[in-house]
């Protein structure tokens, strides 16, 4: 009961699930692809569809599977069907500053093996009043670094006046479809497309979004999540790739956490080893911690 209480605490718009019973959401058969694992919670319960909700996922998805983007998108809609969608409103805000990077950076992980993907948005512009972005930016895995170009599209906005999470008078959430093209001239490289979904508020200016961080500090945080697969060029084999802030839905077993994301022994080895320790920091101004690697500026 404590778990999924806190579950529910700590996303009390995004997921919907009740301590009462719920009903499994819609075309979502039950699965069972981990019969032999030992679960206190009950197959249908719906703490087994919250797909940052990793501990208990395996009972009803594949974690063989590639691309979660459908599914990331059929669960999370649920809270948007609730309310009508402002995307005709928000079209005339710019929400090019809520995926930038700036300082720092997003850890994802690529494969089968969950290996370390270090994602940095150097810059997005809109590109019309349809919801269109132009994005820029660049990858790292392990010593490769790439650079890609792409677009986001938004298709599905909720604001609201005030929110449980936020602190911010207007702020609210949207999904979104992307898709990013790596340079095929450079080593390894290919294409990246999913779903995106952000946390966002309106700034004083009454114009630009900004990321809303508000609930930063809570236990199982996470925001601008990236769902969906990376196709190599050459290949055209297809892996998992998800990232995003703090948390990261649909990791299964490589997320061995409770109130925030810590990586399983098991593929520390993938990158990993120094994630969430000080070595990868280093005091800024005002003794701010910074990235001590700021790989995205090399040339």
């Amino acid at each position: 009961m404590k778990a999924l209480l806190k579950v529910a605490l700590a996303y009390p718009l995004l997921i919907s699930i009740n301590i009462y019973g719920q009903s499994i959401p819609k075309n979502i058969k039950l699965k069972n692809y981990c019969p032999g694992q030992k679960c206190t919670l009950k197959p249908d319960n719906p703490a087994h569809f919250d797909p940052y909700y990793n501990h208990h996922l395996c009972e009803n998805f594949n974690p063989d599977q590639i691309d979660f983007s459908k599914e990331y998108l059929q669960l999370q809609s649920r809270c948007y069907k609730k309310k009508a969608n402002s995307i005709k409103q928000a079209l005339k805000y710019d929400f090019s500053n809520i995926w930038t990077s700036g300082n720092s950076e997003q850890n994802g992980v690529l494969g089968e093996k969950y290996q370390r993907i270090q994602v940095h948005i150097d810059k997005v512009s809109k590109s019309d009043s349809q919801g269109k972005y132009w994005v820029i930016g660049k990858t790292k895995v392990m010593d490769n670094v790439c650079h890609f170009k792409g677009s986001i599209f938004i298709t599905n906005v909720t604001m609201h006046d005030s929110r449980n999470n936020s602190v911010n008078k207007k702020s609210g959430m949207l999904l979104a479809h992307y898709i990013f093209y790596e340079d095929s001239t450079q080593y390894h490289t290919g294409i990246f497309a999913g779903v995106t979904e952000c946390m966002f508020y309106l700034d004083s200016t009454g114009k630009h979004m900004q990321v809303d961080e508000s609930a930063s500090e809570a236990d199982g945080y996470w925001n601008r999540t990236f769902v969906g697969s990376w196709t190599q060029y050459k290949t055209t084999n297809a892996k998992k790739c998800i990232w995003g802030d703090y948390r990261l839905p649909f990791t299964f077993d490589f997320d061995c956490g409770d109130g925030e994301m810590m990586v399983s022994d098991k593929y520390k080895m993938n990158g990993w080893q120094t994630f969430g320790t000080e070595s990868e920091y280093i005091k800024g101004a005002n003794d701010k911690m910074e990235i001590r690697d700021k790989w995205w500026l090399r040339k």
